[in-house]
């Protein structure tokens, strides 16, 4: 029996378009990993490199104030990387994108709503003294939350 293979795996032995994008996202992985050597550490937690393209590095940072200081690094970094054209050819130009993380949203179950004993008598007693129905028989509603 066949033991299963990782679909990247099977993908990357095929010829065409997802192959050449498998090989050129592995490419810019490894791009990425050696780029981050070069950052500061504070800025390479926020700052990532996307894509190589007509002798221009794109960047993505993860918020608009990181994308500032990225750009204000950005001649030190250009420098830096034309001393390491052996890794990462011949870069003229640094483009930086604001690339927000996405967070997945947890949705935490809702709190129960309940007034104490004294607030419940409060608002029964206030709307004893109401003439409007409405507002009455909402405080009432209220009310009958109390926490028992």
């Amino acid at each position: 029996m066949n033991s299963p293979r990782q679909l990247y795996k099977f993908l990357s032995q095929k010829k065409g378009d997802i192959a050449d994008l498998i090989t050129q996202a592995r490419v810019n992985q490894k791009l990425d990993k050696s780029f981050r050597n070069l950052l500061d550490p504070a800025l390479a937690n926020h700052v990532s490199l996307a894509n190589i393209r007509a002798q221009t590095l794109v960047l993505t940072a993860d918020s608009a104030a990181w994308a500032s200081r990225a750009r204000y690094f950005s001649p030190l970094l250009l420098q830096k990387l034309q001393n390491n054209s052996h890794v990462f050819g011949d870069i003229k130009k640094i483009e930086i994108q604001v690339q927000p993380a996405v967070q997945e949203k947890v949705s935490e179950p809702p709190l129960p709503r309940y007034v104490s004993a004294s607030a419940a008598e409060c608002l029964s007693t206030t709307a004893d003294t109401i003439d409007n129905e409405e507002l009455k028989a909402a405080l009432n509603r209220l009310a009958s939350r109390r926490n028992r």
